[in-house]
């Protein structure tokens, strides 16, 4: 137990140094990079929720957005229970900075925690755990999900279910039952993990069915029976835990089966875009390129960065597994082999001393056993993370992600994939590390070779400088002005986030706490309103404006002069001509307070109008 509380604290104490400096301003900074602003959301979230519960207010419905129409939230969405009541507890208890950094810390600890579990469980080695638990907790993979989406950050659910998963197999005990259970009711904290999670079960009995197959002329007839018994308890804890679920999984399933009469679109979370199965599928070099985020290697990476070879996303292409890891994994595959091969010449598998399973406690038994399966796992979820089909000289190889979208065409990003090709490269590469270590008698020596190639792992995935966080302690002054302002007033930041919801309006708006008619939905009426006032240099858009309510526009001229369409570059220039519009104040541009860190402070000159025009309605219809 203590030599498991020192790992911990070895875990933490690494996270604290991959993410630096964000432990020391765990309340003004928060993880992310320049590529997306959704994490700006998230902390918008967290704010509305506890102005919400605090108020009185529905948390379900607000118009502090989209006013005065406002904003649905949950009718038709995505909803895991567990992910929301973590977030509303969080957003209770703390300020939304510390929701977002608590989650994040959590995430990339119990993803080491649980991978070093994991392969100590296999191993019985904990240095080699903590190889592995380093490999999976601090990949690249992980840290970018960190930096955009933090519900993918959850994804330690799947060492987990993999590690409650042997221990049912090995001991089929009513505590193991229950845990198993559990963990796959955790899972649906990312319900793209329970996706992963299913293929890795699924994997897992066809694996065991396939072994057993191959072994049959020796196999005794009651393992065999053992291991039919263990599949058929497997299926009922999985009908258990689906019951469990079935409240949360019944929408999903209902929008799933009507989406198909739908229109495929982004915004369409039941029926994606067949087109971006092809955009956010893996591609050869997406496992192999250091990420581009590497002080080091980045810059090599960044040139394949749009090219067929790697991948369009910085985030979603970045499935690096690391050289020492695949090098530890082909160690351990290579030896794999090598001990099959020769029991193959003697013909003889070592079945001596087993209990209840054809797995059994014989040392190299659960060794051929468990690299077989994860070299089995390497291999499906690789190919699931492949495009829809492989055109070879015209002719069309199909993958798995074809004909799963026919099945579930709410799932679009099946490069996410790699994180199953990781956990599984994790676990081999800490057997490919147990031969390494079995060559030397000294326990000093051994520590030292472990800490070595956990050094050269960590190095390989390292991703500062500059340093991977943002400074939320300051926002740009207009909203200190705004924040003084009549409580009752609304709002409106151009260029209006009519396309897509710009997720910065409503982080400045937990500053100035003014109700804003940003952050409309594609396909509400709230949004075909903003369609039609898209351009302020119109006389009819301030009349709207003023039929909405709104008392203040708020120009952010630099987002203009960053567009490439010469119609907003032009109507930019035409705003200060609308008489309907009455110039109030201008603010100068700001810059970060340090300039080695990004911070939301940054910005161009912005002016503030007021509207004068008489109201007039909007010509969309409802």
């Amino acid at each position: 137990m203590k030599k498991n509380i020192l790992i911990a604290l070895a875990f933490f104490a690494l996270i604290v140094a991959a993410t630096f400096p964000l432990v020391f301003k765990i309340t003004t900074y928060i993880p992310g990079f320049f590529s997306s602003d959704e994490h700006y959301f998230v902390i918008w979230h967290s704010w509305l929720v506890n102005l919400s519960l605090t108020n009185n207010l529905s948390i379900t419905k607000t118009n502090l957005i989209a006013y005065p129409f406002g904003v649905n939230f949950y009718i038709g969405q995505l909803v895991c229970y567990l992910f929301l009541f973590i977030n509303y507890s969080l957003s209770l208890l703390t300020t939304p900075m510390l929701t977002y950094n608590l989650q994040v810390f959590f995430n990339h600890f119990f993803s080491s925690l649980f991978a070093y579990f994991l392969a100590y469980h296999l191993t019985k080695v904990r240095a080699i755990g903590f190889l592995s638990g380093v490999i999976f907790g601090f990949c690249p993979y992980i840290f970018m999900r960190s930096w955009q989406h933090l519900g993918e950050t959850y994804l330690w659910m799947m060492p987990l279910i993999l590690w409650v998963l042997f221990r049912l197999k090995e001991k089929n005990t009513k505590r193991s039952k229950v845990f198993f259970v559990s963990s796959l009711i955790i899972a649906t904290l990312n319900f793209g993990v329970v996706y992963y999670s299913a293929i890795i079960l699924i994997t897992f009995c066809l694996y065991l069915i396939l072994y057993n197959w191959k072994n049959m002329s020796i196999l005794p007839k009651e393992l065999v029976r053992s291991d039919i018994l263990y599949l058929k308890g497997i299926f009922s804890l999985l009908i258990i835990s689906f019951l469990f679920l079935l409240p949360q999984f019944y929408p999903i399933i209902k929008n799933t089966i009507f989406s198909y009469g739908t229109r495929p679109s982004a915004f369409n979370l039941y029926h994606r875009p067949f087109e971006d199965l092809f955009e956010q599928s893996a591609r050869p070099l997406s496992y192999f390129l250091p990420a581009v985020v590497h002080p080091v290697f980045g810059k090599f990476t960044e040139q394949f960065i749009g090219s067929p070879l790697y991948g369009m996303s910085f985030t979603e292409h970045t499935l690096y597994l690391g050289w020492t890891p695949l090098v530890l994994a082909f160690v351990a595959v290579r030896r794999w082999r090598r001990m099959r091969r020769e029991r193959k010449k003697l013909g003889t598998v070592p079945l001596q001393n087993q209990f209840n399973s054809s797995i059994g406690d014989n040392p190299l038994q659960r060794e051929d056993f468990y690299i077989g399966f994860f070299v089995f796992l390497v291999i499906v979820a690789w190919v699931f993370s492949q495009p829809p089909w492989w055109n070879i000289f015209g002719f069309k190889i199909y993958m798995p992600s074809f004909f799963m979208y026919k099945i579930l065409p709410m799932f679009r990003a099946y490069c996410r994939f790699g994180i199953v090709v990781m956990l599984a490269v994790a676990v081999l590469a800490g057997f490919g590390l147990k031969f390494i270590l079995e060559r030397f008698k000294s326990q000093k020596i051994k520590l030292v070779v472990a800490a070595l190639f956990c050094g050269l792992v960590l190095f390989e995935f390292w991703n500062w400088p500059p340093y991977k966080v943002i400074d939320l302690s300051k926002v740009p002054a207009v909203y200190y002005w705004l924040k003084e302002q009549p409580q009752d007033i609304v709002i409106a930041d151009y260029p209006l986030d009519a396309d897509s919801s710009n997720e910065l309006y409503k982080l400045f708006q937990t500053v100035h706490e003014k109700k804003i008619i940003n952050g409309t939905i594609p396909g509400t009426y709230a949004n075909k309103v903003a369609q039609e006032i898209r351009r302020l240099s119109e006389p009819k858009t301030a009349s709207i404006l003023k039929w909405m309510g709104v008392k203040y526009v708020v120009v952010h001229k630099d987002d203009y002069l960053k567009t490439d369409l010469v119609e907003d570059k032009e109507d930019m220039e035409k705003i200060p001509k609308n008489r309907s519009l009455k110039f109030v104040k201008s603010f100068p541009p700001q810059e970060c307070p340090d300039p080695e860190l990004m911070c939301v402070q940054k910005t161009g000159a912005i002016d503030v109008y007021e509207v004068v025009a008489a109201p007039v309605a909007p010509l969309a219809k409802k």
